[in-house]
């Protein structure tokens, strides 16, 4: 367990910070704290408690340091900020991607404002079976029907997003581990109208998602409504023993019977 007197010391935590995105010479390390006795004595300490260690002439964080790293950040951002679900950020298993998923949603925020309506992480990321160097991070958001330029905006946000500490750090975490880096991430975006018609990957949301920003519950009543719905038409999911599967959405249709799912 680390020594929580070395962090609160002057100069421990952003030591930490800067080393958690790359590895660092002691000068450049002096940029981070100028006062070079302070920066001595921080940098024993915090090898003495296992969370840095040095290298040549390079300082390098460990695992125990990026775990401390990170655990400080999630307490830090925290907030009850409106419409952003506290809750269902502890569905994603890991927590280098709890903190930078969390920066992502307050860019979507910033950049969309009031248009923002939903923003809902989906697939591996929210199971069990979500690997590091293999997997994707699925997203949807939804967004008011007047908004405009989303390719665009989207692409800009993610530039800023991908100069974050979060990105930063969490992209260095999985390199250290031999990892490709960040994963890819997947985004699908819909207006809220066409968001109210049926889509078929809202069937894998429904047993597994992490809500992340939902005003006034839109996406949760959808998924609610279409809970009912496929109760009514008798839906099934079928699974396989190799853990794929499928559904059948109304067993006794007819042939030629058109199946109907309203969410609006």
């Amino acid at each position: 367990m680390f020594g929580l007197n070395a962090l609160s010391k002057e100069g421990a935590i952003d030591i930490l910070r800067r080393l958690s995105t790359g590895e660092a010479k002691f000068n450049e390390l002096n940029k981070v704290v100028a006062n070079t006795r302070t920066l001595t004595r921080r940098l024993k300490e915090l090898q003495t408690e296992g969370l840095i260690q040095k290298v040549e002439a390079r300082y390098k964080i460990t695992n125990e340091g990026f775990d401390t790293v990170f655990k400080i950040a999630e307490l830090k951002k925290k907030t009850k900020q409106r419409w952003i679900h506290d809750e269902d950020f502890t569905k994603i298993r890991y927590r280098w991607m709890r903190i930078s998923l969390r920066r992502l949603v307050n860019l979507f925020v910033k950049e969309f404002g009031d248009e923002l309506i939903s923003f809902v992480l989906y697939g591996s990321a929210t199971k069990k079976t979500f690997q590091p160097g293999r997997s994707d991070i699925d997203m949807l958001y939804i967004l008011e029907d007047d908004a405009t330029n989303i390719w665009r905006r989207e692409e800009n946000l993610f530039k800023r997003f991908q100069v974050t500490w979060e990105y930063k750090a969490s992209d260095h975490l999985l390199k250290t581990h031999g990892f490709y880096g960040y994963p890819e991430v997947t985004t699908t975006s819909l207006h809220k109208s066409h968001a109210e018609t049926f889509q078929l990957t809202y069937l894998d949301m429904l047993l597994h998602r992490a809500v992340l920003y939902d005003k006034e519950g839109f996406f949760q009543k959808l998924m609610k409504k279409l809970q009912e719905t496929l109760k009514i038409l008798g839906t099934i999911r079928v699974e396989h023993a190799d853990g794929t599967y499928c559904w059948i959405l109304k067993p006794d249709v007819t042939p030629g019977e058109p199946i109907e799912i309203n969410l609006g």
